[in-house]
């Protein structure tokens, strides 16, 4: 019998792995810039007093799930991007601000 901590578990060791095999930063890049760039800059270099500087790896260190959390939610001043841009395209974004360090 499969209990809710094994699906759970099952669920979240799928999404651990998808990232890595899903992200494309060339599309990353070019939803960056017309939904990011704004507020962190056009190389990540936080222009909005409030937005981490994904150039100097400010929040980086968390894995992608966690920052795809906060992208759809929101934090402090960011707006919630839940139905505006899908769990890929948010792992697109992610893989090209891991290369603006």
């Amino acid at each position: 019998m499969i209990t809710n901590k094994t699906a759970l578990l099952a669920v979240l060791l799928v999404a651990s792995v998808a990232p890595c095999l899903a992200a494309n930063p060339a599309n990353g890049q070019r939803l960056y810039n017309m939904h990011c760039a704004a507020c962190h800059g056009p190389r990540g270099e936080g222009v909005h007093p409030e937005a981490p500087k994904f150039r100097m790896g400010e929040r980086l260190e968390q894995p992608d799930l966690v920052l795809m959390q906060s992208v759809k939610t929101g934090k402090k001043t960011m707006p919630p991007f839940f139905g505006v841009l899908q769990d890929p395209q948010i792992l697109d974004i992610l893989a090209y601000v891991r290369t603006l360090r």
